[in-house]
């Protein structure tokens, strides 16, 4: 147990803090299943661009890398392109 006030405040603000980042990541996961299950073009793109604002602000907010983001999004655009073809 924690005896300084100090190393008590830090517990609770890590505990919000890793909520937050769960949250975001699970925001992430979360559009990048819905874009792999969607079945049209149209779809795609939508779904494209959602988990691209979705990764972008996960990156902005320093839950994922910038470098990770850039990276996923590449991929993706990549493959939509591909299966729009």
């Amino acid at each position: 147990m924690a005896h300084h006030t100090a190393t008590k405040k830090a517990i609770k603000t890590s505990a919000k803090r890793n909520a937050r980042n769960q949250s975001y990541k699970s925001r992430v996961k979360t559009a990048l299943k819905q874009l792999d299950a969607a079945e049209t073009t149209e779809d795609k793109d939508k779904k494209l661009k959602q988990a691209q604002t979705i990764l972008d602000r996960a990156a902005q907010k320093r839950v994922v890398t910038k470098q990770f983001a850039s990276r996923k999004i590449s991929k993706l655009t990549k493959s939509v392109k591909k299966s729009a073809e």
